[in-house]
């Protein structure tokens, strides 16, 4: 009996294993079919933003969704994001309405991403947009679209295959609103450095491996306040090397990332204007624009001052003004309440009187 009572107990004990097996993975089921059946009929958004990182970076809303296997921008973000990082995830078209809700975004990075193509208008609401990053992509222009935003200052577009740029430069409108001050073209596969214009406030441009067959150093003169060229690893030809050098030299800008051409070279061969590119009228005008943007950043800023101080004064004077006036009120009616009333004595409403006796008076 004790046997069989033990085997009882055991198979039993078997019996509720299996069923609570059996139920753990019934309700496994259940749920799973729950939760598609939500996301299938919408009730349910595991959507980008959730997984997105928020946070602050130099008092700046940044939100970071690095890595995430997104095919598209997503649109479901706080639209008062500054900094967005959509970097290393499979974006491969950006379209007119990626940035819509996003205007206050300053600073955009896309690299490591698959963007082929950009319809036209997409950076169009980014009106603040200060750097952005499309580096290590598929693309094969810049879009135009940069080139007229009034704060863009960093733009990368290194590790992009940019061969066939200058086709699409010719319809560039110059000169360019961007005040560009960085721009990087590394590895891009181009043969020259790019055509924007006359860039005032360009100082640093990263041009290296590059093979840069068709380098022509007068374009140089576009560039009036350029401080740093990398042209490392490129197949420049020695004459433009050394005319490189040689402008470098003459704005006194850094030639730590230029290979210097020191060998002695024909004359005839290679002429080497030493004040070609800073004497050209390109040159002069690049100067003249940088000035007049000065001269108006300046009177802007006077302006500025000007009329903040006016409005200082102004209202320092009301309320001195307001001050003076409750001050009269207040003596006023403190003078009311201390005056005495008087009222004529019975003793003058008769006819009596002497016309040269004074009245008499009762304070009441």
């Amino acid at each position: 009996m004790l046997i069989t009572h033990i085997k009882w107990d055991y198979t039993t004990e078997l019996g509720l294993l299996k069923v609570m097996e059996l139920r753990c993975l019934l309700l496994n089921i259940v749920f799973i079919s729950v939760v598609n059946a939500m996301l299938a009929f919408g009730f349910a958004n595991l959507d980008e933003a959730r997984r997105c990182s928020y946070g602050r970076i130099e008092k700046l809303m940044r939100i970071r969704c690095y890595d995430m296997d997104l095919k598209e921008v997503p649109q479901n973000l706080k639209t008062s994001v500054e900094v967005l990082d959509l970097s290393y995830n499979r974006i491969r078209k950006l379209k007119s309405s990626s940035f819509q809700r996003y205007s206050d975004i300053k600073f955009l990075l896309l690299y490591e991403n698959m963007i082929l193509s950009v319809e036209p208008g997409t950076f169009e609401p980014l009106t603040g947009l200060q750097e952005v990053d499309l580096s290590n992509n598929g693309l094969t222009t810049i879009p135009m679209g940069l080139f007229q935003l009034p704060k863009l200052r960093n733009l990368y577009m290194d590790s992009n295959d940019l061969r066939e740029l200058h086709h699409d430069l010719q319809f560039l409108e110059t000169p360019i609103r961007a005040p560009i001050e960085y721009l990087n073209v590394a590895n891009c596969e181009l043969h020259d450095i790019p055509d924007l214009g006359i860039l005032p406030n360009l100082w640093q441009l990263n041009a290296s491996l590059n093979p840069l067959s068709n380098f022509d150093a007068d374009k140089l003169g576009n560039l009036c306040h350029l401080r740093v060229i990398d042209l490392t690893k490129t197949q420049m030809s020695p004459c433009s090397c050394q005319r490189v050098t040689n402008h470098l030299r003459e704005l006194g800008a850094s030639a730590q990332f230029v290979p210097l051409c020191m060998e002695a070279l024909d004359g005839d061969a290679c002429p080497l204007n030493y004040n070609r590119t800073v004497d050209s009228a390109t040159f002069q005008s690049c100067l003249a624009s940088a000035e007049l943007a000065e001269t108006r950043s300046f009177w802007l800023f006077a302006a500025g001052c000007f009329g903040g101080s006016f409005l200082v004064l102004l209202v320092f004077c009301y309320c001195i003004h307001r001050c003076r006036k409750k001050r009269q009120n207040r003596r006023l009616s403190q003078a009311a309440q201390n005056r005495k009333h008087f009222v004529i004595s019975p003793r003058n409403a008769t006819n009596h009187r002497l016309e040269d006796q004074p009245l008499h008076c009762d304070t009441a």
